[in-house]
């Protein structure tokens, strides 16, 4: 923008709060202006008057003092603001949490008597990080509206049916001919040619001769 055109948005600005620039005030603003954009410019002339405003002020004409600090306010509010944007976040600062089979509800992990956390963890954390995901994954389904029980008094949606997870435990222990049946487990193959699933409560064998293939790439 052209600098006496900049000048002339400045004065009016101040104008239109009852305030008047000294020569070198003026000076000074249009100066740093300059290297504004026309997008911002009204934007930035507002946030220095409130800055101006916020001083004590001891009459209507604004001094150069005044200008400067107002302008540095501005840039360190201007500076805050990207600070807020962008953050940077340990991986052991976050708050974590794990499923209490007791409580039944999820707990802050210092009131566990899990290990501290390491950046070198040992053999045993893969196995506890697949048991997490497992319970992680078991705990949301359990709250999904298909396999939350019915609540009492509530009528039930027609149409719609309710399901139950299985454990293999109760598989196992089952000496009843069973349907259909959802188990939410991890098929493996703990024996050479054999599968079996297996979840937190155990394993069974399956029989897969009979499954359907999908091939998927």
């Amino acid at each position: 923008m052209d600098v006496r055109r900049l000048k002339t948005k400045v004065t009016a600005g101040f104008k239109m709060r009852g305030l008047m620039l000294r020569p070198e005030a003026s000076k000074y603003l249009v100066g740093v202006l300059e290297s504004v954009s026309e997008v911002e410019l009204e934007d930035v002339i507002e946030r220095i008057l409130d800055g101006v405003e916020k001083q004590p002020l001891s009459s209507s004409m604004i001094e150069l003092s005044v200008a400067e600090t107002a302008v540095q306010d501005c840039s360190q509010s201007c500076d805050e603001t990207i600070d807020n944007v962008f953050n940077i976040i340990g991986a052991f600062d976050v708050p974590r949490f794990m499923y209490n089979t007791e409580r039944k509800k999820f707990v802050p992990i210092s009131m566990t008597n899990h290990p501290v956390p390491s950046v070198c963890g040992q053999a045993r954390d893969k196995a506890e990080l697949f048991r997490e995901r497992y319970t992680i994954l078991q705990q949301r389904i359990h709250r999904h509206e298909l396999f939350t029980p019915p609540v009492i008094g509530v009528a039930a949606d027609e149409g719609r049916n309710k399901f139950q997870l299985k454990t293999v435990e109760a598989l196992l222990g089952s000496t009843a001919k069973l349907g259909e049946v959802i188990v939410l487990g991890m098929i493996t193959q703990l024996k050479e040619g054999k599968f079996f699933l297996e979840d937190l409560t155990g394993s069974v064998q399956l029989n897969i001769s009979k499954a359907i293939s999908f091939y998927c790439y």
